[in-house]
């Protein structure tokens, strides 16, 4: 409405407070011509409307090509934006001679049409594997090829100190083969050795030239890593088997005559105690009397590995972390009814102790009422003469290799194309080797509880 109508009515008002003939009809013309170009308005966007939704169903449709939809939103080519005004004069703003933009804002559903797939895809490889954590708890050794291996362990030769006559001819004692612990008592003259063979474990995988082809998010590209992980596994539930199997601690290890069982018959307050500072007190009150097969004493020497299974994790912690130990028992007042005083002590009995959390041993133990609650101490290995356990390795073979097939396919006149891998099957294989063997040497230096209790 222009000022100067403004001007009448406010002196129409002013004048008699009512609008005059004159400025009430000049109000009336205005009101209706701004409704008019209203309407003008909305008749032209709903047009500009239609002819956009016209363009976007004949480039959604292949009518079209999508660069049309481009320049509508974008203009940048005179040319193209010819065309578009040729085929959609709607989009023509006749009012300022632009194209009129595309402005609308696309919905979830649109993106589905536009695209067919997900725009946002992510491939999570494998799992976290576990090392080899158990590999202290035996003697690792080297061996130079498949032929079978022989350990001999051999006692006697030197008599017992005792007086004698100094004329006397010198006593003479025949080498013998050692027996599990049973005070002075030798075995028959025996020197049957201890004996495995090294055998070869592999794992394999194969792909398909056509798969590696489709493989846009890199899943093939960590085979080896997967490879590896599985060598490594097979040698950690290699070496468990050796004192875990499917009933509890290993009976070719653990057993009466080596008496390394946590129970009362070899010194302990309980049958197989569950993993506690009463039970380590008891594992180290054994292996503190252990003796060879003359019945003296052995010297147990290096730290020791206290091994568990997962369920023990928070205990095994707790009793390695803990900073005080109140006892009422072993250096306090023995009995249920305490009258007298209690020993504080500092955590003593695990400064010499490695934690070894096993994740196979529920694999290994199928016992249902032992698996969770099994644990046991041995001593590393390589501070004793006698180790509890040996694993061998073939020579180069100390961890998995990894290898893979060479291919066999090429084009005609040109080199070999390692993605088409064999020439019939078209598949590229790969696989992880290890050469190992292993068996149990001695029980005196370890000592294992089921504890259950019993």
């Amino acid at each position: 409405m222009p000022n100067d109508q403004f001007g009448y009515i406010n002196s129409g008002m002013e004048s008699g407070g009512q609008l005059s003939s004159w400025s009430a009809n000049a109000v009336n013309d205005s009101m209706a011509g701004f409704t008019a170009a209203r309407r003008n308005a909305s008749s032209q966007h709903r047009r500009k409307v239609l002819e956009a939704a016209k363009l976007y169903a004949d480039c959604l449709q292949g009518r079209l090509d999508p660069i049309f939809l481009k320049q509508a939103m974008r203009p940048t080519d005179e040319t193209l934006v010819g065309v578009l005004l040729e085929r959609y004069p709607g989009l023509y703003d006749n009012g300022n001679g632009r194209i009129m933009g595309l402005r609308e804002t696309m919905s979830v559903t649109d993106y589905q049409a536009l695209y067919v797939d997900v725009l946002d895809r992510m491939y999570y490889g494998y799992y976290n594997a576990y090392p080899i954590v158990n590999k202290g708890l035996v003697k690792v050794h080297t061996l130079r090829d498949f032929r079978t291996v022989s350990r001999y362990l051999l006692d006697g030769v030197v008599t017992p100190l005792t007086s004698m006559d100094a004329a006397a001819p010198p006593p003479q004692r025949a080498l013998q083969g050692p027996v599990p612990q049973d005070g002075a008592t030798f075995a028959a003259a025996t020197t049957a050795p201890i004996q495995y063979s090294p055998l070869l474990y592999q794992a394999m995988t194969s792909v398909n030239w056509r798969a590696m082809v489709n493989d846009d998010l890199g899943i093939f590209q960590d085979l080896s890593n997967r490879l590896a992980i599985a060598g490594n596994r097979g040698i950690s539930k290699f070496i468990t088997s050796f004192y875990v199997d499917a009933n509890g601690p290993n009976a070719l290890l653990y057993t009466t005559g080596y008496a390394n069982k946590i129970v009362t018959a070899n010194g302990a307050a309980t049958n197989n105690p569950a993993l506690s500072i009463a039970g380590l007190q008891d594992a180290i009150k054994i292996l503190g009397g252990m003796r060879d097969s003359g019945g003296d004493p052995i010297l147990i020497t290096g730290r020791l590995k206290l091994w568990y299974g997962p369920a023990l994790i928070a205990t095994a912690n707790n009793l390695m972390n803990q900073l005080n130990v109140y006892l009422t028992q072993a250096g306090g007042v023995e009995g249920s009814s305490q009258i007298g005083q209690a020993v504080n002590t500092n955590n003593w009995i695990v400064q010499n102790m490695d934690p070894v959390m096993d994740p196979y041993i529920p694999i290994v133990c199928t016992t249902s009422g032992v698996k969770n609650t099994m644990w046991g101490i041995t001593v590393d290995p390589n501070s004793q003469n006698r180790p509890n356990t040996e694993v061998g390795f073939l020579s180069g073979f100390e961890t998995p290799q990894l290898f893979t097939k060479l291919p066999n396919t090429q084009r005609m006149g040109g080199g070999v194309d390692p993605m088409l891998g064999d020439f019939y099957t078209m598949d590229s294989d790969m696989k992880v080797v290890t050469v190992m063997g292993g068996v149990q040497i001695d029980g005196r230096s370890t000592v294992a509880s089921t504890g259950a209790g019993s």
